[in-house]
């Protein structure tokens, strides 16, 4: 699973976009003050607002879920190419070629 996850600050509003890929399923959200208010339906094709109907209803540009879908054609790329770089990495951490020992109390050098 690759994800990434923005955050804007800085202002009156917090706004989240998640965007997540594997190779057969893809997630892209957005949010505002932590209310779901886009999301890709990458099953029926389409951006789908989930905004009840007693708020002021916020919408996106007709291309959002144009470019939500080549951003998962880039996710899984990028999910492949991750794999490859990372296919002989070592799982295990070569130890400390020499121990490494921490005082309990406060040392300072040159005392006793």
């Amino acid at each position: 699973l690759s994800c990434v996850l923005s955050v804007s600050a800085d202002s009156l509003h917090k706004e989240i976009n998640i965007v997540g890929c594997s190779d057969s399923d893809g997630e892209e959200m957005y949010a505002l003050d932590g209310e779901e208010i886009w999301y890709a339906d990458f099953t029926n094709k389409k951006g789908v607002e989930p905004q009840p109907s007693f708020i002021d209803h916020m919408t996106y540009e007709e291309g959002t879920y144009d470019t939500a879908e080549a951003g998962q054609q880039i996710c899984k790329q990028n999910l492949k190419n991750h794999r490859k770089l990372l296919k002989d990495f070592p799982v295990e951490q070569d130890p400390p070629s020499s121990p490494i020992v921490y005082s309990r109390d406060n040392v300072e050098l040159g005392e006793n």
